[in-house]
């Protein structure tokens, strides 16, 4: 059994509230303490909480305090301006963490979190939940024993949109920058993030380790009235040549994907969220069916627990997620954010709330998907292309 806290149950909190109770009632977790500063709208949960005798702060500094030395994983389920200053303050105070996706909002933060982590003696995990289906172990050792001949490229596209409220339901969504801290939400650091580090993660030479990353070229576009961008094209290069293509907008007509398409000269890998189906270079045909919900989040959690007593067991830590932020912030060292023009914009009611959707976008992202290409390549007349920026020891964002 370990001893947790949890700093915050609200938002995609919950989702952690639930994997901690179930944790509590099949006796493998001890709820220490929970921040809520909410208590106001959270009461029955509180009331749980305190039933499986768990103390309440609304304050996550008096209840580090309170358990320091105490606590054997703190998990973080807050938004991206906190998850680098809440990591630091849990590991000085002894707990091991569990941090919600991204794992920051720069490469220079993260490396203070694994400085503090490596001081400590302590290990972050990031909250990548793709990263423990058993699938995705299975998509990478086809990929290292060249099941699918050798590696020539990894792509993803999604069609998510978003409405208005999307961006309303805190103070950071679709923002750059807060108080002079970045932010840089935006599709691929948040939304479908997830994706995002697969593409890194698949192209790693090691089983469980990401690519190294030599460069990138974005584009990045906005439809809604934001700070940051919502439509954007990436190509990431690693440092054996393989491109990544991750292309996605929350301004599109349709819900599509995310899907992923790994190629290699002689068949391919298929993945959506449901299943996954491998083409092998002999011929053979095989398809198995994700992990998802509560079964997906149950083994993420088996392998925290594990981790606090197993050194060498596998989580998904700061290297590997730090692959994902060197990709955005690269990201959006390639690319200004342009503000589509009026004519190609379309704002209608929807569910509540207002919907965006730019020209044709759906059929574009799906071109982009197939050709292996950037917009500005595929010559869309508002496309305008990125530089390439230099990912090798990218540590500090902005760098230019």
């Amino acid at each position: 059994m370990i001893d947790v806290c949890v700093i915050g149950i609200s938002g995609f909190g919950d989702t952690h509230y639930h994997d901690l109770v179930r944790g509590v009632e099949h006796g493998s977790v001890r709820l220490l303490g929970a921040t809520v500063i909410n208590q106001d709208e959270e009461v029955e949960k509180c009331q749980r909480l305190r039933s499986l005798g768990c103390e309440l702060f609304t304050d996550y500094t008096e209840m580090l305090e309170r358990f320091k030395g105490q606590c054997d994983i703190c998990f973080i389920p807050t938004g991206i301006p906190l998850h680098a200053v809440m990591t630091v303050a849990a590991l000085q105070a002894g707990a091991n963490v569990f941090v919600e996706k991204p794992a920051a909002a720069t490469i220079q933060e993260v490396r203070a979190m694994q400085s503090c982590a490596t001081e400590m003696g302590r290990f972050v995990a990031v909250g990548f939940q793709t990263m423990y289906a058993r699938e995705t172990f299975w998509m990478k050792r086809a990929i290292l024993k060249q099941e699918i001949g050798t590696l020539q490229a990894i792509k993803c596209y999604a069609l998510w949109p978003r409405l208005d409220n999307y961006y309303t339901r805190n103070n950071w969504a679709g923002r750059l920058k807060i108080a002079g801290k970045w932010i840089l939400d935006s599709p691929f650091s948040n939304a479908v993030a997830h994706q995002l580090n697969m593409l890194c993660f698949l192209a790693g030479s090691e089983l469980t380790r990401s690519a190294s990353l030599k460069s990138i070229q974005a584009e990045l576009y906005r439809g809604h009235e934001i700070e940051s961008t919502d439509t954007a094209c990436l190509r990431v290069l690693t440092d054996t040549e393989v491109p990544l293509y991750f292309l996605v907008t929350h301004c599109s007509e349709e819900l599509a994907g995310p899907e992923i398409v790994v190629r290699g000269d002689r068949g391919e890998i298929h993945w959506t969220t449901h299943r996954v189906t491998i083409t092998r270079a002999n011929g053979t045909h095989e398809e198995r069916e994700c992990d998802t919900g509560q079964e997906l989040r149950d083994r993420l959690m088996e392998h925290l627990i594990h981790k606090v007593s197993d050194p060498d067991s596998f989580v998904c830590d700061l290297d590997i997620a730090g692959a994902h932020v060197r990709s955005f912030n690269g990201a959006h060292e390639s690319s200004s954010i342009h503000q589509l023009d009026a004519p190609l914009i379309q704002r209608y009611s929807e569910a509540g709330s207002v919907k965006t959707v730019i020209e044709n976008i759906d059929t574009i992202i799906r071109e982009a998907f197939v050709e292996e290409k950037l917009f500005s390549e595929l010559n869309v007349p508002w496309s305008q292309p990125g530089k390439i920026v230099s990912l090798s020891h990218y540590d500090y964002f902005p760098k230019d």
